[in-house]
């Protein structure tokens, strides 16, 4: 291919993408295309289809507070960040400190009956 020919393909690329993104018919920009009709109209096929396949999704308000963070180099504080776990795992942290409490309190009330009191026993060798 020469060079000239290169930038027809890329000329009729790019308009058959722009038509595309308007919603324009793009019959007229193949039959006037400045290469082979076949090529235009394999290149355009597959452009339309390339179109299909990667439709544009919304990110979502995470992913987008993330993204700014991580841009902006700032940090998250630690309630931002507790409050976006899920819900188990503050059910579990729950559990854990309410255990946790338990034993201390266990300790505390029944603590003088439950010490031991460590003996040294000779060992004869």
């Amino acid at each position: 291919m020469s060079a000239s020919s290169d930038v027809n393909t890329q000329n009729f690329l790019d308009a058959v993408a722009a038509a595309l993104q308007q919603d324009d018919d793009i019959e007229e920009l193949i039959k006037q295309a400045a290469v082979p009709y076949d090529e235009a109209e394999s290149l355009a096929d597959l452009i339309q289809s390339l179109q299909a396949a990667f439709a544009p999704i919304e990110p979502t308000a995470r992913f987008t507070e993330d993204l700014e963070a991580q841009l902006m180099n700032t940090r998250r504080g630690m309630v931002t960040r507790v409050r976006q776990m899920p819900a188990r795992v503050h059910i579990a942290a729950l559990l854990a400190v309410a255990a946790g409490f338990g034993l201390i309190v266990r300790r505390r009330i029944m603590g003088s009956a439950m010490t031991q009191d460590i003996s040294e026993e000779p060992i004869a060798i």
